[in-house]
C-alpha cells in the first residue's frame, strides 16, 4: 500500500527545550517506512467495526524510544491542535502543518511542540487539520489531517496515534467511508476520550465538516487502539456537526442529528440528537434543537444536556430523564460554537464563533443557568471580549483546579490560547502557540508518572472525581 504523501513527512517532534523542528523528508525515505507498511498488513488489526466503518490501517511503526519530556516536572498538562490556517505572518512553519501543543497547566509554559505532518505550501492539505485528544490514560495522541491529492474524493484523511511517552507516531490510520452508494472522503474534526463507569477507556474519531458528519469511530486504547464500535449513516440518520459527547456515566454518546437541508430550512426547530447506546447500539431520537446543533455538554450530576444550535444562536436544555426540552436562551453572541460552565453551574460560557457567517468571532456570550437566560449583572461587559489574537474562537475547556478557577479558549484562526478569570470574568493570558499557527480544542491530563488521566476536555467534565468537586460546589452556592 503506498501512502498520498508526497511532500509530507511524519516527524519525531520538536522539544521546546532546543525549540528546534525535524527536517521534513518524504515520507518514502522515512526509516523503517517500508516494514511499517507490512507490518500494518499483518497486525490483525481490522475488525467487523472497522470494516463497516471504513477506518484502515496503513502502517504500523515502532514508537519505542526514550522519554520525550518529564511528567513529574508537568503533572498536570494542557493539550491543543496546533496547525497552518491562520493570518499570523510570524508562523515559523509557512507551508501546511498538523501538530499539537503540550502546556504545562500551572505554569502556562509549553513544553513540547510536536508536528505530526508538513508540507511545503500550505495547498497541499486539505482545510485546517482540526483537533487532537490524548486516551484516558494519557498514553496516546490522536492528530488527523487531510492532504489534497487526485483520487476520486480529491483529498485523503489520516490519523496518527502517537506515543506520547516518547513522541514518536506508532500508527498511521486512514478513513475511506462510503454514503448512499458512492465513495465519501471526511476529514478528522473532534476528538474526545473518556472512560466509562465499568472501567472501560474510550476515545472517539468525529469526521466531517458543516452538517453532514459521520461516520464517527470509537477505539479501544487498551487493546492497540482497534475500532469498538462505528457510528455510521445506518445507525444515525442523519448525522450533523461532528461534536459528540458521552453521557456522565460514558454508557451513551450523543450525537447530532443533522444535515445541510436541515440548516438551511424554513422550520427553527428540525434538527435533533440521537443518544446512542454504547453497549447495545440503541439509538434515541430527541428532535427540536433548532437548525444546526453543535457544541454539547452535560451538568455535573448528568439529569441536563446543553445543545448549541450555531445557526440560530441559541443554547437549548435537555431533561435526559424525560427527553424533554426544558428550557432555551439566547447565546448571547452571533453563531455559537462550544460551551462550558464554571464550577457550581451558575454560569454557561458560550463560544462566539460567528458560525455559519463571518467565522471571525473573538467574544464569549454568558448565560445566567438560573434562570436560563442572558447573564446581565456582574460583568464589565456582555460578551466578554477576549483579546490578543482571538478570532474564530471556538471551545472552551474548564481549568481543572478550582482554586485556579480559569476556563481555556481555544482559538482557531489565532495563534493563542486565551485564559479566561473565573473570579473577575475577564481574560489574564494570552499562551503563543509553539510554531505560531492557530488552536481548536483542548483537554487537561494529570499524569502520575506515565500513569495518565483525562480530567476535562472541550465536551465538559471527564473525570468523576473533577465532578465531584463540581457538585460540592454547586451544593455550597
Amino acid at each position: 500500500m503506498k501512502l498520498h504523501l508526497s511532500t509530507m513527512a511524519l516527524l519525531a517532534g520538536a522539544s521546546m527545550m532546543a525549540m528546534t523542528t525535524s527536517a521534513t523528508a518524504g515520507a518514502m525515505d522515512i526509516p523503517g517506512y517500508e516494514a511499517a507498511v507490512a507490518a500494518a498488513a499483518t497486525a490483525g488489526w481490522a475488525n467487523a467495526e472497522s470494516d463497516r466503518g471504513g477506518l484502515f490501517l496503513v502502517a504500523q511503526f515502532d514508537s519505542s524510544g526514550p522519554d520525550a519530556w518529564d511528567p513529574v516536572a508537568h503533572p498536570l498538562v494542557y493539550v491543543t491542535s496546533e496547525s497552518h490556517a491562520n493570518p499570523n505572518p510570524n508562523r515559523t512553519l509557512p507551508g501546511g502543518f498538523a501538530g499539537f501543543q503540550l502546556v504545562d497547566a500551572m505554569t502556562k509554559e509549553s513544553i513540547y511542540g510536536f508536528i505530526a505532518a508538513e508540507t511545503e505550501k500550505t495547498s497541499g492539505m486539505r482545510g485546517a487539520p482540526h483537533g487532537v485528544a490524548l486516551s484516558p490514560d494519557g498514553a496516546w495522541a490522536y492528530l488527523g489531517w487531510s492532504e489534497v491529492d487526485d483520487s476520486v474524493t480529491g483529498y485523503t484523511s489520516y490519523v496518527a496515534v502517537v506515543n506520547v511517552r516518547t513522541m514518536k507516531v506508532d500508527k498511521l490510520i486512514k478513513q475511506e467511508s462510503r454514503f448512499r452508494g458512492a465513495p465519501r472522503a471526511q476529514r478528522l474534526h473532534h476528538i474526545q476520550s473518556w472512560t466509562d463507569v465499568d472501567g472501560n477507556d474510550n476515545v472517539v474519531l468525529q469526521w466531517g465538516f458543516g452538517a453532514d458528519g459521520g461516520p464517527h469511530h470509537i477505539l479501544d486504547p487498551n487493546a492497540n487502539n482497534t475500532v469498538k464500535r462505528s457510528i455510521t449513516y445506518e445507525d444515525v440518520q442523519v448525522m450533523g456537526h461532528p461534536f459528540t459527547t458521552p453521557s456522565n456515566d460514558g454508557k451513551m454518546l450523543y450525537v447530532s442529528i443533522g444535515s445541510p437541508e436541515i440548516r438551511e430550512a424554513d422550520s427553527h426547530h428540525a434538527a435533533g440528537v440521537a443518544k446512542v447506546n454504547l453497549d447495545t447500539g440503541a439509538v434515541t431520537n430527541v428532535m427540536g434543537f433548532g437548525n444546526h446543533p453543535i457544541g454539547i455538554t452535560h451538568s455535573a450530576d448528568g439529569l441536563f444536556t446543553y445543545v448549541v444550535d450555531g445557526h440560530g444562536s441559541m443554547v437549548y436544555k435537555l431533561d435526559d430523564t424525560t427527553n424533554e426540552i426544558v428550557g432555551k436562551a439566547s447565546a448571547g453572541v452571533a453563531g455559537p460554537y462550544g460551551l462550558c460552565m464554571n464550577w457550581d453551574e451558575s454560569l454557561m460560557f458560550v463560544d462566539g464563533k460567528g458560525e455559519g457567517s463571518h467565522n471571525i468571532g473573538s467574544v464569549l456570550g454568558v448565560i445566567d443557568l438560573k434562570t436560563f437566560a442572558p447573564a446581565r449583572a456582574g460583568f464589565f461587559q456582555q460578551p466578554i471580549f477576549l483579546g490578543g489574537s482571538a478570532n474564530s474562537v471556538d471551545h472552551c475547556i474548564l481549568h481543572p483546579d478550582p482554586a485556579v478557577n480559569e476556563i481555556w479558549v481555544s482559538n482557531m484562526n489565532g495563534w493563542e490560547t486565551i485564559v479566561l478569570d473565573l473570579n473577575t470574568n475577564t481574560p489574564e493570558a494570552w499562551i503563543p502557540t509553539v510554531h505560531g499557527g492557530d488552536t481548536h480544542s483542548g483537554g487537561f491530563y494529570a499524569y502520575n508518572g506515565w500513569d495518565g488521566e483525562v480530567l476535562t476536555d472541550m465536551g465538559g467534565i471527564k473525570s468523576q472525581r473533577i465532578r465531584d468537586l463540581s457538585l460540592a460546589a454547586i451544593a455550597a452556592r
